[in-house]
Formats: structure tokens, sequence, C-alpha cells
């Protein structure tokens, strides 16, 4: 909303009060009318202007003597009447008929823009122009004219004198000039806001940056000075604006800033610092206007450029999964990942061990991400997928020369570029008994030796390591080494494989499903239940990774293009069991031992071990029961009684 304050006198505030309560509402702008005194210049200045200020006024619009009093003291913008030609034309019509001699009286003629004296002759009057400096004088000048019996055209205040000495007194002003007087003090208001708000965005831009910066004018003297240079060059506190360049800086330090030509990444001194410092001159058609300079703390454009090496050393070093991202409603892989929550709020290493294809990255991403670390590297290396002379100059880096073919220049290793970060090390138990020794010294030690060199580096990570088996069992067959073992398993997550989470497989498959093709869902969706029954019978040996290869194979077996597939729950069937793979005799014999607790009683134990065993068969014949009880040797009824007895449900 914009707020308008008109200041005049006499018949004027009449008009004035008139017309701004028609056009507030339509021009959506708030107007005050006050009624000035401009012979009492003290009243105007101790006592209306402050009434006018407390209303937060954006413009004032007053007539022009008035404005000259206002405008030295006050900061709001104060504008005058505008007159037009048309307003003395009817000024003069509306007094022809009590005298035809008019006085104008005008503070300044110069508003009148035109001679009207041709209006003499074309209407036989006499026209006379009565100009004053101040109230008293206006009054005289109007009571001297009194005695022609003439008629008064002015301000609000010129006819009030002319009313006191018995004349005919017309305002100048009119109903036209006023509202143009409004639109004139909205336009003003609407481009000063404007030129504020740059300005505000002006200094913002200039106060946020980390580089000091100075402008002069074309006189070397300061017009802008942001904290950044006050805190750089340690400029005192009071202003600067004004003042020459030489007197906020050293002698030595002006000497070189006033170098007549631009430079860039010139080295200078300031007090107890050193700056790189770059000089910009301003030129405008042709002439210099001013000069801008730039300084940059050389210890911050150091660590710059470090954090710039590490993040280009890291680059695609991220971790994108989120304990959000994996889809489950199985409740052991639930219980699994509020436990992998719990151990990312710390900084221990955490062992993650389950079957291929089970997740165990994506659990280790997302403890990464669920950690304070976060905003550092995630740096993940497959133990079994490099050969252990290219996985050790991976990890630990390399001088220069350390090996044929080695860079001229060395290079860091993936420890030193997860330095603050994460190091995910998978498949853990795939690496020698000497490649062992090494990284149980760097987890042990929190430093690395580059191959090569002999400078201890030191590095902060925290390790995360996966295993598709417990690592237990290598310990005790001598292929894994027990403090390495103790080292990494401080905290450990089991991932459950897929074969005990059947009731995630529906999930999986939606969304895998709708990634691949919505169009491709759309049409399976009426026939999804059958999908989802004939993938929970398979025992998915590779797991997730394992059901996302068969649905692939699926979906592009079920062409949606293809018109001559009559799609139905027999050939949906018919499909997923052409892209799996019969491995059954595999399962039978995938496993010689079966490992369960021993119970209360003897009788307790065998059940137990018979359940045990009737699940495997089971998981081996894809819960296809009637084949099994063929397997068996048992009648159906004898089947389904054992299951019964054995608490087996499916």
């Amino acid at each position: 909303m914009t707020n308008i304050s008109i200041l005049g006198q006499g018949d004027f505030i009449q008009l004035a009060t008139r017309i701004t309560t028609k056009l507030a509402s339509k021009m959506n702008v708030n107007i005050q009318v006050f009624e000035s005194h401009p012979e009492d210049a003290d009243d105007l200045l101790h006592t209306l202007l402050p009434r006018v200020e407390k209303t937060e006024t954006d413009i004032i619009i007053t007539g022009r003597f008035t404005k000259g009093l206002l405008e030295s003291k006050t900061d709001i913008p104060v504008i005058h009447l505008h007159l037009t030609p048309s307003d003395i034309l009817s000024a003069v019509k509306k007094s022809m008929p009590y005298s035809n001699r008019i006085a104008i009286a005008m503070f300044d003629l110069a508003d009148l823009r035109y001679d009207y004296s041709a209006l003499q002759d074309l209407l036989n009057i006499k026209l006379e122009y009565i100009t004053y400096r101040t109230p008293e004088e206006l009054q005289v000048k109007i009571e001297k004219f009194s005695k022609t019996k003439g008629a008064v055209i002015g301000t609000g205040f010129a006819v009030t004198f002319a009313k006191q000495n018995g004349l005919h007194g017309t305002l100048i002003y009119s109903e036209k000039s006023i509202l143009e007087s409004i639109e004139r003090a909205i336009e003003i208001i609407h481009y000063k806001r404007e030129e504020e708000t740059k300005n505000q965005e002006f200094k913002a831009i200039i106060h946020s940056v980390r580089d000091g910066i100075i402008a002069t004018n074309g006189q070397d003297k300061i017009t802008i000075v942001n904290e950044a240079a006050r805190k750089l060059l340690e400029l005192p506190a009071e202003s600067l604006f004004g003042k020459e360049l030489s007197q906020a800086v050293s002698d030595e330090a002006s000497r070189q800033l006033a170098d007549q030509d631009d430079f860039q990444d010139k080295i200078i001194s300031f007090e107890h610092s050193r700056l790189n410092t770059n000089k910009t001159i301003l030129y405008q058609k042709g002439r210099k206007i001013g000069n801008v300079f730039t300084f940059q703390d050389i210890t911050n454009i150091q660590k710059i450029e470090q954090k710039y090496r590490l993040e280009n050393e890291a680059k695609g070093q991220l971790a994108k999964t989120t304990f959000e991202d994996i889809i489950c409603e199985n409740a052991d892989m639930k219980r699994t990942i509020e436990r992998a929550k719990k151990f990312a709020l710390t900084d221990s290493t955490v062992l993650i061990i389950g079957e291929t294809g089970t997740g165990k990255e994506l659990i280790a991403q997302s403890i990464h991400n669920h950690s304070k670390r976060k905003s550092h590297p995630f740096v993940a290396i497959n133990c079994a997928a490099l050969p252990e002379t290219l996985l050790e100059s991976q990890l630990f880096g390399y001088e220069d020369g350390a090996f044929t073919g080695a860079s001229k220049h060395g290079k860091k290793g993936l420890f030193e570029v997860a330095h603050n970060g994460t190091v995910f090390l998978d498949e853990i138990n795939s690496i020698s008994l000497h490649f062992q020794a090494r990284l149980l010294r760097v987890l042990q030690e929190k430093e690395v030796v580059r191959l090569g060199g002999n400078k201890v580096i030191p590095i902060n990570i925290r390790v995360l390591a996966a295993a598709n088996e417990d690592l237990i069992h290598l310990v005790k067959n001598n292929t894994f080494r027990a403090d390495l073992y103790y080292r990494l398993n401080v905290l450990k997550v089991n991932v459950p494989p897929l074969r005990n989470r059947l009731e995630d497989i529906p999930l999986l498959t939606k969304l895998f499903l709708k990634n691949q093709s919505k169009d491709l869902f759309r049409q399976l969706e009426p026939y999804a239940l059958t999908l989802y029954s004939e993938l929970k019978k398979y025992h998915y040996p590779g797991n997730i990774r394992e059901l996302y290869n068969i649905l692939e194979r699926f979906a592009i077996l079920i062409d949606p293009a293809d018109e001559q597939q009559l799609l139905g729950a027999e050939f949906i069937k018919q499909i997923v069991l052409e892209c799996m793979e019969d491995r059954s005799e595999e399962w039978m014999h995938m496993e010689d031992k079966i490992e369960m607790g021993i119970k209360e009683s003897y009788r307790e134990s065998m059940l137990e071990a018979e359940k045990v065993i009737m699940q495997k068969y089971l998981e081996s014949f894809r819960g296809d029961k009637s084949l099994l009880a063929s397997k068996l040797g048992m009648g159906r009824t004898t089947f389904y009684r054992k299951l019964k007895d054995l608490d087996i449900t499916l």
C-alpha cells in the first residue's frame, strides 16, 4: 500500500478531500490531507511535519512554497502540485463574471509554462501577475491589488488573502491537476521502491561474498566497502564513505593500489596479512569514473584448492541409498534396518553379513547417509574384483616410481580420498592373509603409508565391511586373521536372504516392473497375485539380484506390442517358469549339514530337526507339496498331517 500526504490551505483542502475520498479505493492508495499554514513556519516544521512522518508517508504533495520549506527538513520525497494550462483557462473563465481585471498569484510563474497575455484581447480582460517569496509579501501585494476591485486566481492561501480583502478568489488547481499529481506521486514511489530493492539486493550481494571489495570514484574516494574487506584489511569500524583510499590503508599498500592499470592476482601486504588483490578500472563513455578492488585471503584460497582437489578426486564416491529407499514388510528385515540405524549414529566399525545379492551395499550406503559423515565421501571397494597388487595400490596409493607404469606424480589411495568419510570393504572374506595384516594396521593406527613411500599419512575414516559368509568359520579354518575379525566385528548386521522374506517379493516385483514399464505393469496388474504366487515358490540362491534377473527376462518375454499373446494366469505361470532356473537337485545337495539348537528334551530336539529338514525340502521344491510328497513316498493325507504336526504353514 502506498501512503500519500497532501498539504494545503483554505479552499484547496475541501477540493482535495472530496477528490481523494473517491480516488483512494480505486487506486489502492492511502491518501491523507493535512491543512498547513506556511505563514507559521515553526508550526509547519515542528507540529505538522512530525504528524505526517508518523503516518509512514511515502511521498508529500504540496504547493511550491511549502515544498521549499519541507524538502530540506525531511527524508520523505516532496513534489509540488501539477498545474496544467487547462487549469489556468478554467480559473480565468470562473473569475470573469466577477471582474475583467484578474490577478494570477503564483510563487513561481515558471509553473504557468505559457504566456497568457493573448487572452486579454480575446476575452476583453486585463491580466496581472503576482509573485512572492513569503506569505507576508503575498498578503501585501493582494491588499494593494484589492483597490482595483479585481479577482484573484491562486493557491489556497492566495484565495484566503483575496477574500480577506473583499475580492473574489478562484482556486488555480482543479480535480484534474490533483489527480495528475497523485498519479505522478505513485509513479515516483514505484520507481523509488524498485531502486531501493535493487540497492538492497546489491548490498546483500556485496556483503555476502567472502572476497573483500572496495570501490572508489574518479577522485579515489571510497564509495563502497563490504564487511569482508573490513575484516581482511583490519579497517576501522566507522564509515569510510567519501574518504580517500590512502586514508584507509598503509602508504605502501596505497602506492601499489594506485597503479594506473588493471591488475590481477597481485600479492600486496596489508598490516598483518598478505592478500591476493585484483583491480578493475571502471569507464563510462571512455572516461574513467572509478575503480573496484577485490581482496582474497591466500590461506582461504589454499583451503578452497584443497577442498576442490578432494571433491574432484572423490567424484562419484557418493552413497545414493538411504534407509527409506529399502523396501520391506518382513519383520526380520525391519529389525535389521532398525539395528543398522542405531549403529549408523556411532562411529564404530560395522560388519555386514549376508548372502550374495541380499543388498549389503544398500545397507552400507544407508548407514553412511544416516551418520554424521554423510556430507563426506563414501568409497566402496569390492575386494574380490581386483588382484591383490592392484587392490593394495588402489587402497593405499603410491609414490612416484613405486612400480613400473606408476604415474610420475604418484597417486592418493582410496583411504586418503575417503578422509572424514566412510570406506566400504565389500567381500572382505576374499582378501589374503598378507593383505589382511596391512589392512589391520590401517584400522588400528588410522594412518597409511603409500607404496614406495615412507611418509605416514593420518586418516579419519569409518569402516564398513561386508562378507557373504560368516567370518568365524574362516577364522576357525585359519584363512582369516582372528585379530582382524575382532577388529571388524564390533557391530554386526545380518541381512536375511530373500527366501526368508517372501512377503517382500510383491513389493520388489511391483517396483521393478513399474520402473521397467508402467504400461506393462498396468497390463499385468489383473494377474499380479498369480505372478507373486509363482515367484514365491522359487529358492533364490542369488536373492534380490536373482529376482531382478528373473523379472528382467520376464519383462522381455511379455511383449505388450505382441498381439498374438493372450495374457492369462496360465500364460503368466508358463513365462515365469521359463525365466527361472530349475536347480532343485542342486538345492537338495546345497548344504550337507543343518545347524539347530538343542531343546530341553530328546523328543523336542528330534521334532525340531525334522521340522528344519522338512522346511529345507519345501524350499528345494519351491513349495510344490504334491511333488515333494511323491518324492518322499508319502500319500498327500499323510504328508499334510506331517506338516500340521510339525507346525509348518505355507
